[in-house]
């Protein structure tokens, strides 16, 4: 372009910036050329940047969320008040659907609120930048003590799977893929999961109805009057919870115990005031537990991760208050053995056996057992309770069963049978709101 051309240009770009504040008369514009006015009102057009969609337009574009879009307009304090960098785990409308009664389900709008505000992770969380193999701990916007008693918000984990697919995994176990990833928003990501997720409940609902190997080890505490003084008060909480298995070895050798010395055996199963995830834990490192300033060492090898000699069998079971790890022996705070056969297959337990009852499986009494508290289907007399437990608070109510109106029997030793906290089943069915009130 000539230096000519290059003035008469400016000058009609300066024309027009007098225009555009409305310095020269309309008469001026009829001199400006008519390609030049249709390059400026097609300037007009183009936007200064492109903004992301409201969570609403996303949920509009998608297929399938029909429901979440509807929560969503149902609660709008939650979302319209949600700050920049967050992600949303949006169940789809196939998983509102395994709920079963989602209308009873959707009557209770205390328990609604706080669902909605666990599948809200208050930092923006992008399914790509999660390594094969590795697992989050990602904190949400629950934080109502009432279905939160731990510290910086109740938690969902976040793996991915070696083919690349992202798992969700919440209360009892309750797991949701990732379906449809990174959708962004003016306020963050939508990641779209096929299942609900579940608030996670106290220990005594998770091994009743999600992980009944702990069976054992919740009977053990009850029997030495642990439950209700440390476990279930204590905000922030790590349990090493033996297995069913790992008491049924040494059963003579415990059943026969003053309660005071079955409490600190149990007692050095609990670290409290934190709450450890299992990858988080070095090699060698100690944690101390509730037991009188008595640490548990923590041997990382290979692929195997052990507590004092005892392996760990699963790791990161969500509860209310924390997270447990089972292992496959019970610890000992007096023994000196605080380090594993790497070697053996299994390791020894760490305590002298007495009396004959050293047989496992599922065929055998678990011990402890005649010591949970019955919930229902329970005789019981006028001035006994039902135990129930919601979100980890344990709230005592009369019982409508009297007099030897009983269910069916245990075969542990022949005690009623505890049929589970009140909703029993909610880790296999989690259809009628029974189910998820509680929680």
């Amino acid at each position: 372009m000539s230096n000519a051309q290059i003035s008469s240009w400016t000058g009609v770009a300066s024309l027009s910036y007098k225009m555009v504040f409305g310095l020269p008369s309309f008469r001026s514009a009829s001199r400006l050329p008519t390609a030049f006015l249709a390059i400026i009102s097609a300037l007009g057009c183009v936007p200064a940047a492109v903004r992301a969609a409201d969570l609403d337009s996303v949920l509009a574009g998608q297929t399938n969320l029909t429901t979440f879009r509807e929560l969503v307009k149902d609660y709008p304090d939650i979302f319209a008040q949600l700050p920049s960098g967050v992600t949303v785990a949006v169940p789809n409308d196939n998983a509102f659907d395994k709920l079963g009664n989602f209308d009873e389900w959707r009557d209770n709008k205390t328990h609604v609120e706080a669902v909605l505000k666990y599948h809200v992770m208050p930092k923006v969380v992008s399914m790509p930048s999660i390594i094969k193999g590795d697992s989050i701990w990602a904190p949400t916007l629950l934080t109502d003590p009432k279905f939160s008693p731990i510290n910086g918000g109740q938690r969902l984990i976040l793996t991915k799977q070696p083919g690349g697919e992202v798992v969700l995994t919440s209360g009892f176990a309750n797991r949701g893929t990732v379906i449809v990833e990174d959708i962004e928003w003016d306020k963050g990501l939508v990641q779209v999961i096929d299942s609900v997720m579940r608030i996670p409940e106290g220990l005594e609902s998770t091994a009743r109805n999600a992980y009944h190997d702990m069976t054992a080890f919740l009977g053990a505490l009850f029997a030495a009057d642990l439950y209700d003084e440390l476990v279930f008060p204590t905000k922030d909480i790590t349990i090493f919870a033996p297995t069913n298995a790992a008491f049924q070895k040494i059963a003579g050798t415990l059943s026969v115990l003053p309660k005071e010395e079955l409490k600190s055996i149990l007692r050095y199963h609990i670290i409290p005031g934190s709450v450890s995830q299992i990858w988080e834990l070095k090699n060698t490192s100690s944690l101390a537990t509730a037991e009188k300033s008595q640490s548990i060492r923590i041997l990382r090898h290979t692929n195997f991760i052990f507590a004092n000699s005892a392996q760990v069998l699963q790791t990161d079971i969500l509860i209310a208050n924390g997270a447990v790890h089972l292992i496959d022996n019970v610890l000992n705070p007096k023994s000196n053995v605080t380090t594993p056969d790497v070697e053996a297959t299994e390791q020894k337990v760490v305590f002298s056996v007495t009396g004959t009852q050293t047989v496992t499986g599922t065929g055998q009494p678990t011990p402890f057992t005649e010591h949970l508290p019955c919930t229902v289907s329970c005789p019981v007399t006028v001035t006994e309770v039902v135990r129930t437990e919601t979100a980890g608070v344990v709230q005592p109510t009369r019982s409508v069963l009297q007099g030897g109106v009983g269910g069916p029997t245990s075969t542990n030793g022949g005690a009623p049978k505890c049929t589970g906290v009140v909703g029993v089943g909610l880790g296999v069915v989690m259809g009628a709101a029974g189910a998820w009130v509680g929680l």
